[in-house]
């Protein structure tokens, strides 16, 4: 197999980047569990080790060992020991235990691999953080076994921030992987969790349809409350029309797909668009300036895209970096300038992306995505988080226009596993959202015609 070129990078360490590259060479200052871990089939496992100038990086994992896996995780870094201690002390609802190392790293993997066998993924910061603070799973860990399941079977109870769309969805996901009268399932509502899906399970269609049209036509208007019952009643909608198994085919393609590092500290000569020149971090921050401010202060940005081109002239990511900028600003030169860019520059990533959504925002037909990532970033070990987020809203902007909803579902359980930043995963979210509603309105529409 042909070597991918990685090209010339600049790393700047951030804290997620040392717990991957550094975290195993800091020693164990404790490890915990919370007492009643077996009896629960839940763990809470915290994994902590020392700076040599005495701070605390921790990693915390959710371990539901009768069903799904890690389901939750999250990390502290650098902190003083005393704020460590302070945090544990906010845990308050849960009794800890110390334990060894050994038994922490049996627990983990062992939901870890008992998920996996009904297709059951780890929370995304695993994959990508988290997991980087335990050491590899190899033989030379001592291995403890760790019974997962309850009565030999999948034992599914639902969380907190389970809805009814997706406890649907995690049961028909036993119902294939297990198989009929092979797991067994427990459904909790408590203090009315889960009112608002039963209310959707028992409301006839025209019920349905006259509740979302009501608060669809004041989308932009909305209270909190309207505005999760909208949120709601979609998706309630959508796990009813979908194929589960369409929607988990699409799922593995696109995590094929994806199967790139993405990371928020390199910078490639591709991305930069200076495959013949050194790059420099300097280069890259500055990048990032115009990039982070084209929606706050797109005239801050416009100085800085100067000091940009000063270093790197003829460059495609100036070119792209003056499209964010006037998309931010509406301009009516976007359009224009997109197609010179672009017929300038027709192999650079971001500016194919760009005129694909431009191409798809002012195209009726039913057009296609005339790229994967794969071949869009072909010979790349990694991207930035920036390409994979500008790529995931072309893709989901392409599957919007061919109103492809198993598609759509698909790509939202699978994008979920790259690392992008919090603020592009709630773009995203809110971009799901808005076709998902969309889609809905188009439905019940359609329903309620004779």
């Amino acid at each position: 197999m042909a070597k991918k070129k990685t090209g010339k990078v600049v790393q700047m360490l951030s804290p997620e980047n040392y717990i991957r590259k550094k975290a195993r060479s800091l020693p164990i200052y404790e490890c915990l569990v919370n007492m009643e871990w077996k009896e629960q089939g839940v763990a809470h496992i915290v994994i902590a080790r020392k700076h040599t100038n005495g701070n605390i990086t921790a990693c915390m994992y959710l371990v539901d060992l009768f069903c799904l896996g890690i389901k939750n995780t999250q990390y502290l870094f650098n902190i003083p020991e005393t704020e460590y201690q302070d945090k544990k002390d906010e845990m308050e609802h849960i009794e800890f235990e110390p334990i060894s190392y050994t038994l922490a790293h049996n627990i983990v993997f062992a939901g870890l691999e008992y998920a996996e066998e009904y297709r059951f993924k780890p929370h995304k910061d695993f994959t990508s953080i988290t997991q980087f603070m335990l050491e590899e799973d190899t033989e030379n860990i001592e291995l403890i076994e760790i019974e997962c399941g309850k009565n030999g079977k999948p034992f599914y109870v639902n969380g907190p921030y389970e809805d009814q769309a997706k406890i649907n969805q995690i049961i028909a996901q036993l119902e294939r992987t297990a198989g009929p009268g092979n797991y067994d399932f427990e459904i909790l509502d408590e203090d009315d969790e889960f009112d608002e899906g039963d209310e959707f399970d028992h409301m006839s269609i025209k019920e349905q349809r006259d509740l979302f049209q009501k608060l669809y036509a004041k989308i932009d208007d909305l209270n909190d409350d309207e505005d999760e019952q909208l949120r709601e009643l979609t998706e309630h909608v959508i796990a009813s029309i979908v194929s589960p198994d369409l929607v988990d085919q699409y799922s593995e393609e696109f995590l094929h797909d994806f199967d790139l590092e993405v990371t928020d500290d390199v910078f490639t000569e591709e991305m930069m668009g200076l495959a013949n020149h050194n790059l420099s971090a300097g280069t890259c921050e500055l990048f990032t300036q115009v990039y982070e401010s084209a929606n706050e202060d797109p005239e801050a940005a416009k100085l800085l895209l100067n000091d940009f081109r000063k270093e790197t002239p003829e460059n495609p990511a100036s070119c792209f970096l003056e499209l964010v900028i006037l998309r931010a600003e509406n301009s009516p030169k976007y359009d224009e300038k997109v197609q010179e860019y672009y017929s300038r520059f027709p192999d650079y990533p971001l500016l194919k992306i760009l005129m694909s959504n431009n191409q798809f925002a002012n195209s009726a037909n039913d057009m296609v995505m005339a790229f994967t990532m794969q071949s869009l970033f072909a010979g790349r070990a990694w991207i930035h988080h920036i390409e994979a987020f500008h790529y995931l809203t072309a893709l989901l902007m392409g599957l919007a226009h061919l109103a492809d909803i198993d598609r759509i579902e698909g790509l939202y359980q699978a994008y979920n596993n790259l690392e992008l930043t919090d603020e592009e995963f709630e773009v995203l979210e809110e971009f799901v959202f808005i076709v998902k509603a969309s889609f809905v309105e188009q439905i019940l529409s359609l329903e309620g015609k004779p």
